[in-house]
Parts: C-alpha cells; sequence; structure tokens
C-alpha cells in the first residue's frame, strides 16, 4: 500500500514556525473538546429520545440519560483497548476497495431510498423549490412578499437543474445524487491527505454509507450542497498549510465557499476563521497574505452578484439574506426554547423583512443583555439539541416529506440512524484515546477538520438549535474517523 509521503509524515519537532503552531490549530489538545462532543452526544441523544417517547419528568430523564452516558464512557474504555487491532483489519481491507466502488454502493443505496420512500418537498424544502420554478419561469425572486428573506444559493442550484431537467422530482433527485458523488470524492481526498489511502478509502465508505446522509437523498435539502462542497474547501486549506498546494487554488475554494454562504449565510464566518488558520498556520508571510487575499476574492466573486442585486432592491446593503434577526430573536426572547418556535415573545410578523431584521437583533441583543442568566441557560439546552439527534433524513422524508404514515418503521429508522450516530462517537473517542495513551504521533493537522464541526456547534449555541443543523459538518465525522483508524491501525502493525 503506497501512501505519500506528507500524508504520512506525524507532527513535526524541527525549530520551524510552522512545527510551532502546528499543535495549535491541529494538535492533541483538539481531542479534548472531540471527547466532551462524544459524551454529550451520549448524554443529549437519549433525553431527546426520552422526551419524544414518555412523560416522565425532567429529572427523572435527566438520570437515565447520565447513567446511558456512564455506560457509553465505560465502553469507549473498553473499546479504547481493542480498536488497534481491528483498525489494523479494518483498514487493510479498505485500502483495497476502489472509489468507484465506494462510489456505486453509495448511489445503490440512494437510489433505493429514493424508491422505497418516495417523498414530496415540504417545509423550507418547498419554498426553495417554489422559488427555483419562478427563477426558471423568468419571475422575480419574491415569496410572501420578501425579496431576500430565504437564500438564493439553493433555488438558483435547484434552477439550474429544473432548466435542464424539468421542474418536478428528477431536478432535486438527480442533483441530490451528483452532489453525493462530489461529496464523497472530496471526503476520500481530503482524508486522504489527512492519513494516507486507507484512511481516504475508508472515510469515504463510512460518507456512502452513514445513514443521515443517506436518508436525505429522496428530498430537496440544501445542506447537501455545503456537505459537497466544504471538504474541497478544506483540502485547499490543508494543502496551503501544508506548503504543497498553489496559492491560486484559493481562488476556486473561495468561490466555493462563496457558494456555501450563498446557500446557508451563517456560514460566512468561515472566512475569518480559514483567515486565522492560515495566518496562524503560516504566520503573516507574503505567501500566507497572498492567499487570504485569494481566498476572499474568490468568495467575493460568488457573494458580490447577489449583494448587488440586493442592493438594488433595498436601497441598502444586504450580504445575503435578510432574516438573521428574526431567527436570532426567535432563539433568544423569554419564550425560547433552544429549539425553533414559530414567533417571539414579540411578534414581528407584520413587519417588513428589512425592519424585521432590524427589530430582531435590536431585541435579541436587549433580552441577552437584560436577561444573561436566562441567555446562559438556553446555551446548554442548545448544544444538546444539536448533538442530540442525527435522524433529520428519516424526518424529512416521513414527516416532512409524508413518504410513509407507519410510524413504527419511522421510530425503528430513527433509532436505527441514532445508534450509528452513538456508535461512531464512541468508535472515534475509543480512537483518540488508544493513540494518547501510547503516545502515538499523529499526522500533522489531521484533527484540523474538527474546527469546523467546532464552529457550527459554536453558532447554534447562540441561535436555534436542532440535530439538522450539524448535517452541514457532518462530513467531518467521516473523515476524523478514517484518519484516526488508519493511523491507529497502522501502529498496530509496526
Amino acid at each position: 500500500m503506497s501512501t505519500p509521503a506528507t500524508a504520512l509524515a506525524p507532527e513535526p519537532h524541527t525549530g520551524s514556525f510552522r512545527a510551532a503552531v502546528q499543535p495549535l490549530i491541529a494538535g492533541r489538545w483538539l481531542d479534548l473538546p472531540l471527547f466532551a462532543l462524544a459524551l454529550l452526544a451520549a448524554y443529549a441523544t437519549p433525553l431527546l429520545t426520552l422526551r419524544l417517547t414518555t412523560s416522565w419528568s425532567g429529572p427523572r430523564m435527566a438520570a437515565v440519560a447520565g447513567a446511558c452516558t456512564l455506560v457509553f464512557a465505560v465502553f469507549v474504555l473498553w473499546l479504547a483497548r481493542r480498536l488497534p487491532a481491528w483498525s489494523a483489519c479494518l483498514t487493510e481491507r479498505c485500502a483495497r476497495l476502489s472509489l468507484p466502488a465506494i462510489l456505486a454502493l453509495g448511489l445503490l443505496l440512494r437510489l433505493g431510498w429514493i424508491l422505497l420512500f418516495p417523498a414530496e418537498p415540504g417545509s423550507d424544502g418547498a419554498i426553495y423549490t417554489a422559488l427555483a420554478r419562478q427563477l426558471v419561469e423568468g419571475q422575480p425572486y419574491e415569496i410572501s412578499g420578501t425579496s431576500a428573506y430565504w437564500p438564493v444559493g439553493y433555488p438558483l442550484f435547484l434552477a439550474a437543474w429544473m432548466s435542464m431537467l424539468g421542474t418536478g422530482k428528477a431536478a432535486w433527485l438527480v442533483s441530490n445524487l451528483v452532489l453525493f458523488v462530489v461529496a464523497c470524492w472530496g471526503v476520500g481526498r481530503l482524508a486522504g491527505q489527512l492519513g494516507g489511502t486507507a484512511a481516504g478509502r475508508l472515510a469515504a465508505l463510512l460518507f456512502a454509507v452513514w445513514p443521515n446522509l443517506l436518508t436525505n437523498t429522496a428530498t430537496p435539502e440544501k445542506e447537501m450542497v455545503v456537505v459537497a462542497l466544504l471538504p474541497w474547501v478544506c483540502l485547499v486549506i490543508v494543502g496551503a498549510l501544508r506548503g504543497t498546494g498553489r496559492s491560486w487554488h484559493a481562488v476556486p475554494a473561495g468561490l466555493m465557499l462563496g457558494a456555501c454562504v450563498l446557500v446557508q449565510p451563517a456560514l460566512q464566518f468561515l472566512l475569518p476563521t480559514f483567515w486565522i488558520l492560515l495566518l496562524v498556520g503560516l504566520r503573516p508571510t507574503v505567501r500566507a497574505l497572498l492567499l487570504c487575499l485569494l481566498l476572499g476574492l474568490g468568495a467575493a466573486l460568488a457573494v458580490a452578484p447577489w449583494t448587488l442585486r440586493n442592493y438594488q432592491v433595498f436601497g441598502q446593503f444586504v450580504l445575503v439574506s435578510t432574516n438573521g434577526g428574526d431567527n436570532f430573536y426567535r432563539a433568544n426572547n423569554p419564550q425560547a426554547t433552544g429549539g425553533y418556535t414559530k414567533r417571539g415573545e414579540i411578534d414581528l410578523g407584520d413587519l417588513g423583512e428589512l425592519e424585521r431584521d432590524r427589530e430582531g437583533k435590536r431585541l435579541a441583543m436587549e433580552w441577552i443583555k437584560s436577561a444573561p442568566a436566562d441567555f446562559a441557560a438556553l446555551i446548554p439546552e442548545k448544544q444538546a439539541r444539536f448533538m442530540g439527534d442525527d435522524a433529520a433524513g428519516v424526518y424529512g422524508t416521513f414527516k416532512v416529506g409524508g413518504a410513509s404514515d407507519d410510524d413504527r418503521l419511522y421510530a425503528a429508522l430513527k433509532a436505527l440512524a441514532n445508534a450509528w450516530w452513538l456508535a461512531m462517537w464512541a468508535v472515534l473517542a475509543a480512537a483518540a484515546l488508544a493513540l494518547r495513551h501510547r503516545a502515538a504521533s499523529f499526522p500533522a493537522l489531521a484533527r484540523l477538520p474538527l474546527w469546523l464541526w467546532l464552529y457550527l456547534f459554536t453558532l447554534h449555541s447562540v441561535f436555534e438549535s436542532a440535530g439538522k443543523y450539524h448535517v452541514p459538518m457532518l462530513w467531518v465525522l467521516p473523515v476524523l474517523l478514517g484518519s484516526y483508524l488508519a493511523h491507529l491501525g497502522r501502529r498496530d502493525a509496526r
């Protein structure tokens, strides 16, 4: 099995600047938030399940969830002792797999899901498809009296497919399959750069069979565009930090990042996040500054045309959408629950979209300042919702898309998706623990993708939260699992 030397290089111990700062952005200390996230998933998943299935009191549910977390932690400790030997066998077999075979498996599973559970767009998906149809028909981008409340990225993407395949189901079904291929290929490439050939194949395989990713295929979901593009952006950042990529690659990376922002404006702060990683990892050299400039240029090329359109419509600056203030207020007001609520304490529905945006931001900040303890109390609830469910695809297909009214089947598939979710966190935590106990060196920058997960985790500790909000970064877990397990297996083989 041949693997690029750069992918296998452990964290360097030379006196270079890069060797000194890489532990800051991708060092062993990042395993600590990883352990915390795993334990939170182990606590929050049974807690949210009990909320849906029982009428128990809060303390009783918390006690049962705490007991489940203890069992999870004991299992991780047990698994960490046995995982090195298993990893060697697993990664050796995965290295023999070809990427086309993995892609074929993923496509067959997705086609099977689409055929078994045909669904219709609902909720946000119905609005995005309606906007896409309007674009195809040459109508203005407007719905329910708003011109920029709904981000334009996904309707633009769907409109391109509708112009080729018609405005029916084929547009989003075929595009979802294409997005899977792009995403799985990118995940394999990124994990391969971080951990070698076996890591890339294992990550791609895990991505292909991940239940929540698979079950998000039958309905139009904007998150799938982000899932497809961000691994490629991260690949360019990793190459730049390693000194192996070409500077001009930052331009297409910026274009893809800008496209992600048009789809999901909450990702706009990823640009300064990547700038910080580049400046810390490479220090403020001419090359680092050039990379930051080119990355920003690419993002601006993608976003600026829509921003200019918004200025023409509103007569003022609106980067992508006008829904930020409304979302912020609904997540931070006296009636906030941590999850979705239709309105805050004050109904802003009668305001124009710009006024609603401004007033929402003002009211949210006013409440946070006047009730900091209540605001702080919502944070763990939002974090639990973020980490406590990985069955958004099953919910979207059955409950939103109306694919089936069989509640038993829905419950079984939801339980299966969440069991996989907990199992993968257990394996990831056990692999990290095993590497720490062996004092093993680790490929430089292999932990870097965790920053993207922490980005959304932090964001939705303040904004509205639910399991569906981690879907845009769900690709991070297969990448980390592939890198950790491949390296652990390689160490065991020696």
